[in-house]
């Protein structure tokens, strides 16, 4: 190591605090990381927080935080969902990931094709006829409704469909009460932990009646995997919450965002049509890697875009290098995605929505970090992505969207982007392909 760099590593990275992140996040990172590279110092939420960005900053991050960083989530994540995987380290988070991994990616995803249409065609054809108020408020209903099928087989008309929508509702309206200790005071808190029992219940009893695997949910792969399970892995209902919180919110953003930039951009909807007529009439294209590649440019560009968690917060376990920097055990430390994609050297004119950057052979898409990377990855992105890709497919097959009066005017960056007004849309059916 040079004397120069053997300096900087005894330093803590610069501080920035000309920009209010509260008031306008993205460009409070962006800035921070224009003026000092890939790793400052600024307060967020009242802590004092070591943020990591640039495309370079990310790449050495996730390269180097396996027994460094550890997920940081709040006594509220805690209690809410007990032992899932993002509240598990070492080996129990390694051997959950290796339990969960096959029905949630790979050869498992055809089979779960069929249902995702069963129940976005029709929602997408009301759409087409009735229009929707409020674009957000619809897909994430749609996107509750998909978790519900893919994950634990309940389909909008089933006998359990009422009752969990009701206990997943005050589940998640918890998720939103004070983290720390101001928790205890909350009705709604309160509510949470009333509604996991149900849920828990009730994943145990669908759990018990289950089919052999290969079904069309992923439930059966998910029993089987879990069925001699050691307890350092967590039980599974505790990752049943986790992944349909997280398969209804992040791709509920995702989804919105897709059609919103279709929407503000009819050439590149006009050309996608066409591939989803045709993914419409032979539904396996979707799950099928190099199939409709202009859907999976807009779903690749919308990423990069709209990367649905604008942070992740990890804590150093121990010191660690970053950027030069030695940053203390004990340090809270968060990435942004949004901070590596609109990286210009990387991604020419970033703000531009370009889907065609992700059709030139290099597979860009596969270096997104809009669902993480490294040890704690997401791995629910291939189901996310698959069902993004069914329901723009759905979509398309109906009309080319518009929203009629323009796009989000006020945005909120978490816990997941999303508009902050509503957006209605209309599908112009005239342009479907005949």
């Amino acid at each position: 190591m040079s004397e120069q760099a053997a300096a900087a590593a005894c330093e803590l990275p610069p501080h920035y605090g000309e920009a209010a992140f509260d008031r306008d996040p993205l460009r409070a990172l962006e800035e921070g990381h224009r003026r000092h590279g890939p790793v400052f110092r600024m307060t967020v939420d009242g802590n004092e927080t070591v943020l990591v960005g640039t495309w370079a900053g990310l790449v050495e991050l996730f390269a180097g935080e396996r027994g460094r960083l550890e997920v940081l989530n709040t006594p509220l994540v805690h209690d809410l969902f007990g032992r899932a995987l993002f509240n598990l380290t070492d080996d129990g988070h390694a051997e959950a990931r290796r339990r969960l991994r096959p029905a949630l990616s790979g050869r498992a995803l055809p089979g779960y094709v069929p249902p995702l249409l069963e129940v976005t065609d029709p929602v997408t054809g009301r759409w087409a006829q009735h229009g929707v108020g409020d674009l957000y408020t619809a897909v994430r209903a749609l996107t509750g409704s998909l978790s519900a099928r893919v994950l634990l087989g309940i389909a909008p008309g089933d006998a359990d469909a009422a009752g969990f929508a009701s206990a997943f509702e005050r589940f998640v309206a918890a998720s939103g009460a004070l983290p720390g200790r101001g928790r205890f005071m909350s009705g709604r808190y309160w509510a949470g932990r009333a509604a996991r029992r149900r849920l828990h219940a009730l994943f145990a009893r669908r759990a018990a009646a289950v089919a052999e695997p290969g079904s069309d949910s992923a439930l059966a792969g998910l029993v089987a995997a879990f069925e001699d399970a050691p307890q350092e892995v967590g039980p599974l209902p505790d990752h049943l919450l986790a992944l349909l919180i997280a398969a209804r919110e992040t791709t509920a953003s995702l989804i919105t965002w897709c059609l919103v930039e279709l929407a503000g951009n009819r050439e590149h909807a006009v050309l996608a049509q066409a591939e989803a007529d045709g993914a419409v009439a032979a539904p396996e294209l979707l799950a099928r890697r190099g199939a409709v590649p202009v859907l999976r440019a807009v779903l690749a560009e919308a990423q990069r875009l709209h990367s649905p968690n604008l942070l992740s917060m990890r804590e150093a376990v121990c010191p660690v290098d970053l950027g030069g920097y030695r940053i203390p055990a004990g340090s809270r430390v968060a990435y942004s995605p949004s901070a590596g994609h609109f990286d210009p050297e990387v991604f020419p004119q970033p703000h531009t929505f370009q889907p065609g950057r992700f059709l030139d052979g290099e597979s860009r898409g596969a270096r997104l970090w809009a669902f993480g990377g490294g040890a704690h990855a997401c791995l629910g992105r291939p189901l996310a992505e698959l069902m993004a890709l069914t329901v723009m497919a759905s979509v398309l097959h109906q009309g080319v969207p518009r929203l009629p009066g323009g796009p989000p005017s006020r945005i909120r960056y978490r816990p997941a982007k999303a508009p902050l007004t509503a957006v209605p849309l209309v599908l112009d059916r005239q342009e479907t392909a005949s």
